[in-house]
């Protein structure tokens, strides 16, 4: 004889067919009949992909507070933006001489910085000795640098800023490294 279920059992079984297919979808990430478009809208990266290209800023012991400095530091940062070059800085310690730059100066050039950016007297002279050693570093100074060597790029202080010019140079450097 055959016996029949009744109907409770029935839909309730069906109710945890559809449930676990609805589930098993979700966490596939396939497709569900009543999202919008049929998959899921993922948000947009949020993490930048940067060239293999470093640009770097030595500054004097006030860092970015130094006017100089901080505009340098905003034509970096345009630069970054245009070439995905990687950016940072190194403010140098202790007296604003050369004897206390150049060790600062030697650990960007450790460091790979294929652009090196200097802000400050004592920082564009340590910049300046170590351009002759590196010829396939660029180096760009604000001030005077006369008779330097081919890759120094020298910038004057303007009443307009340092920042368009600096971003310039970077890029300009940051191209001839490959980036």
């Amino acid at each position: 004889m055959v016996r029949w279920l009744p109907v409770r059992w029935v839909l309730l079984g069906l109710c945890a067919a559809v449930a676990g297919v609805g589930i098993g979808l979700a966490v596939s990430g396939g497709p569900l009949p009543w999202s919008p478009g049929g998959g899921r809208v993922l948000p947009p990266a949020r993490a930048r992909v940067y060239e293999s290209v470093d640009a770097c800023l030595l500054t004097g012991p006030q860092g970015l507070s130094d006017p100089a400095a901080a505009q340098a530091w905003a034509g970096m940062e345009a630069a970054s933006r245009a070439t995905s070059a990687r950016v940072s800085y190194l403010a140098v310690t202790g007296p604003a001489t050369l004897a206390a730059a150049e060790p600062f100066a030697g650990s960007l050039l450790v460091q790979g910085c294929k652009v090196i950016v200097a802000s400050g007297a004592a920082e564009r002279a340590a910049a300046l000795a170590e351009a002759g050693q590196f010829g396939s570093v660029r180096f760009v100074v604000t001030g005077p640098a006369a008779g330097s060597p081919p890759n120094v790029t020298a910038l004057t202080f303007t009443p307009s800023g340092l920042t368009a010019s600096v971003a310039s140079a970077v890029e300009a450097g940051v191209h001839a490294a490959g980036g």
